[in-house]
């Protein structure tokens, strides 16, 4: 899981790559990697990049077996071939990241109590990523890239039974990464997400004895179900837009961004920090702050 992308930014792109929609908690730990690589603070560097095999571990490898068990099943022998290529790019990047902790660990001389201090942040950071790909099941990845679209190519031909088995199955495999996921972790309050989509995928297999002219109102309630269901998070003191002002007023921030134009910008929780994502569709990303979450400071720009 290479969670080493650039946040929220890429995830407009997971709707075209699906094959990185399960890396990008990697991805985002890659910015504190290159944080303390610049500082020489070994021993945090080591955490982090342990902390990204972690994410591909406990992330990435389910969510793509998940998905390859599925194609497996239903026979999408060009999902197949593409969702193991995935697999051993997980592999390569899982290796990468424990042979550069081991390196890291050896010139480390980091006190434990920053050590302790910093894997706690990483626990709180563990904590956000775990879930969040099912949570946003409906939005990101697998359901845009490959169930709603099956299930366009069902309703042009008016098989709406395949149609509701599409749906019946997008939410049987949200069901299956809450369970592989965050509850395999240890994250409590997760069951219930579980239990709601399973039973909206039994609901709708259901619907599809009937005799359908056209689909049941159940079919687009999928993506309703996580407003309806409570979570314990981690709530940052304080507010995105308070966060991003801080970001912008950096002058490291204002050098970085110059003259750019169309620039977007993109206030991300990580658990105890924000991340800002400055970018345009010119320069794609230009430059990101981590800002504190207690003092609202920013702490580092690259």
């Amino acid at each position: 899981m290479r969670i080493i992308a650039l946040l929220l930014f890429p995830f407009c792109l997971l709707i075209m790559q699906p094959c990185h929609a399960i890396r990008e908690g990697t991805a985002t730990a890659d910015i504190f990697i290159k944080r303390y690589a610049r500082s020489g603070d070994f021993g945090k560097l080591a955490l982090w990049h342990e902390a990204a095999a972690e994410c591909l571990m406990h992330i990435s490898v389910p969510m793509n077996e998940i998905a390859r068990d599925y194609y497996i099943r239903r026979g999408y022998k060009q999902w197949v071939a593409r969702s193991k290529k995935e697999a051993r790019e997980i592999q390569q990047q899982y290796k990468y990241h424990r042979k550069q902790a081991k390196i890291a660990w050896q010139k480390s001389k980091t006190s434990k109590r920053l050590l302790n201090t910093e894997r706690e942040n990483i626990a709180k950071f563990m904590a956000i990523w775990l879930p969040r790909y099912p949570n946003r099941f409906y939005e990101f990845g697998i359901y845009p890239t490959f169930f709603r679209k099956q299930r366009e190519i069902a309703e042009q031909k008016d098989d709406y039974v395949k149609a509701l088995q599409l749906e019946a199955d997008a939410a049987e495999m949200c069901a299956t990464q809450y369970e592989k996921i965050p509850i395999t972790y240890g994250l409590e309050g997760y069951q219930k997400h579980r239990d709601a989509y399973q039973r909206h995928a039994a609901l709708l297999r259901g619907r599809t004895q009937q005799n359908l002219k056209a689909l049941p109102t159940e079919a687009d309630k999928g993506k309703e179900i996580i407003s309806s269901l409570e979570t314990r998070r981690l709530y940052p003191r304080q507010r995105g837009d308070a966060i991003l002002r801080m970001a912008k007023s950096d002058a490291r921030v204002k050098a970085a961004l110059g003259d750019q134009f169309g620039v977007h910008a993109y206030p991300s929780f990580q658990g105890f920090v924000w991340v800002v994502s400055f970018s345009n569709h010119g320069s794609g990303n230009i430059v990101t702050a981590i800002v504190d979450e207690k003092t609202a400071k920013v702490l580092d720009v690259f």
